[in-house]
This record gives structure tokens, C-alpha cells and sequence, in this order.
């Protein structure tokens, strides 16, 4: 049980710091730990207000998430950046790419395919 409460705050800490440098880097912020009260006062705000009890956390969790979050970021976005990344792929092929490697979406951009490997394996 101890484990549980020791791995839940490491996750935890480790998505509030993403979050805290991300939005630093977003918004060009000089010092990030002047970020770190406001964004936990939000994330505080919303725990609270979000669910109020154990039955409607795994209600939201079951029901409305899968649809709000994880078929967007699943499917829809993933998606659309492969759309995209094969329209500037057809346009640079079009001009007469001069790249020592050729004009490949995923040699100009090798984290297109790091982004595509999970709707690959949502899809299986």
C-alpha cells in the first residue's frame, strides 16, 4: 500500500514539474518557480471541484474521459499530423528538395514517427 502512495506522488511531481517547464518555455518565463504557486493553486482548485467523491471519479474516468480525451489525443490529433506532414511533404517533393537525405516527412521529421507509433498500437 505504501508503494502505491509512493509511486502515485512521484507521478504526480513529475507531471506538475512537465507542466511548470512546458509553460515556462511556452511563455518565455525567466525563472519557472514563479509559475509554481499559480499552477498549483489551479491543480488544487480543480481536484477539489472535479469529482467530490470515489464514485463519480471512476464514473468521469470511465465514461466521459474516453471520449473528451483519449479519442482526441488517440486518434484525432495523431491523425492530422499525419495529414499534414504528408501535405508538406507532397508540396517540398513538388519544389525539388535539395536534403542530402531526400525529402522524406520522416527524415525531416523524426519525431513524426515517435508521434504516429501509439495511434499504431491504439488501432491494433
Amino acid at each position: 500500500m505504501i508503494a502505491l502512495v509512493i509511486v502515485g506522488f512521484v507521478k504526480i511531481s513529475v507531471f506538475f514539474y512537465a507542466v511548470i517547464v512546458g509553460l515556462s518555455t511556452l511563455f518565455k518565463v525567466k525563472r519557472p518557480s514563479a509559475l509554481t504557486y499559480p499552477v498549483g493553486t489551479v491543480i488544487l482548485f480543480f481536484s477539489l471541484t472535479i469529482a467530490s467523491n470515489f464514485q463519480e471519479h471512476l464514473k468521469e474516468g470511465l465514461t466521459i474521459m474516453p471520449v473528451l480525451l483519449f479519442i482526441p489525443f488517440h486518434l484525432v490529433i495523431p491523425f492530422t499530423l499525419l495529414c499534414i506532414a504528408f501535405i508538406k511533404h507532397r508540396i517540398k517533393k513538388q519544389t525539388r528538395c535539395s536534403h542530402p537525405n531526400g525529402c522524406s516527412a520522416f527524415v525531416r521529421y523524426p519525431l513524426l514517427q515517435m508521434q504516429l507509433l501509439p495511434l499504431f498500437f491504439y488501432l491494433l
